[in-house]
């Protein structure tokens, strides 16, 4: 571990490391957005898409980690916040390395552009 980062906590001033976390941080968002978008097509409300997202990104894992217990904390880490917290952040106690981290909220952010695809294709027909 370097000295800056012993005496500031998590945080890196080195050029690598953090130019890791700008990129993790921009690829993350891109996918949140992805994420949004699908949802609000899928919705066609705003209300409705900003509900799901509310609740699926900030809400739920509140919940679950407020809760507490190895099986909710699990199914946080599967979740796209959760997943984007392990791969937005290096350390030994995440479950699976940054690439598993970012593919999970990618799959996720396609599922739900995927769905936000086919919806309104099936309700406007």
């Amino acid at each position: 571990m370097s000295r800056s980062s012993e005496r500031y906590g998590r945080a890196s001033f080195e050029a690598g490391p953090s130019l890791r976390q700008i990129l993790a941080f921009g690829l993350y968002q891109a996918l949140v957005a992805v994420l949004t978008v699908g949802t609000a097509f899928a919705t066609r409300h705003p209300a409705g898409a900003l509900s799901i997202l509310v609740t699926l990104l900030w809400a739920l894992p509140s919940v679950l980690l407020g809760l507490g217990g190895p099986t909710l904390a699990d199914v946080n880490n599967h979740l796209p916040y959760g997943a984007g917290d392990h791969f937005m952040r290096r350390g030994a106690e995440a479950p699976y390395p940054p690439v598993a981290a970012a593919l999970i909220v990618a799959a996720r952010a396609a599922t739900a552009h995927l769905v936000g695809l086919y919806v309104p294709r099936r309700r406007d027909a």
